[in-house]
């Protein structure tokens, strides 16, 4: 084998292990485009973001909140669903295989009370560890440690 060869291989090889698992987000949710009033399924992948929840073996609990447009700024959750740290049975979320967990909502604007005047413009969810306060809990989040928001598209 030549050097070229060896240099091609290796740089493969490093791709791989950096990018291999780009294909696979964070977040995916089905439908893959929601509204106010889909049945969504979320489920999260403790490999992407912080990977706070990678490995963990305990039950998982969501904290579910909407940026709406009564929302003060971009990042503010109203209609929060589940106190935070709880075990609520129904904020429990579903093993989905290592890593992986999924949580189903089957109409949000029912699910959190929201009145058919006010507008749902995002979904807040965070997956998390149980029976925790702020710094002891395991908190699945975007890399940045931000909030993950996913966006509900307006009915035209």
């Amino acid at each position: 084998m030549n050097f070229r060869h060896l240099k091609t291989i290796l740089f493969l090889c490093a791709y791989s292990f950096l990018f291999g698992n780009c294909s696979s987000p964070l977040i995916e949710t089905e439908p893959e485009v929601i509204t106010d009033t889909s049945e969504v399924s979320i489920t999260c992948n403790a490999e992407k973001g912080n990977k706070a929840l990678m490995g963990y073996a305990g039950p998982v609990y969501v904290h579910l909140g909407l940026i709406t447009d009564s929302s003060g700024f971009p990042t503010d959750w109203r209609y929060v669903k589940f106190k935070w740290g709880s075990t609520e049975k129904a904020a429990e979320g579903t093993p989905q295989g290592k890593n992986k967990w999924s949580y189903k909502i089957h109409n949000m604007r029912n699910f959190f009370g929201v009145p058919g005047n006010e507008k749902i413009i995002q979904l807040a969810i965070l997956f998390r560890s149980g029976n925790c306060i702020d710094t002891f809990c395991k908190v699945l989040r975007n890399a940045d440690k931000s909030d993950v928001l996913i966006p509900v598209k307006q009915k035209q």
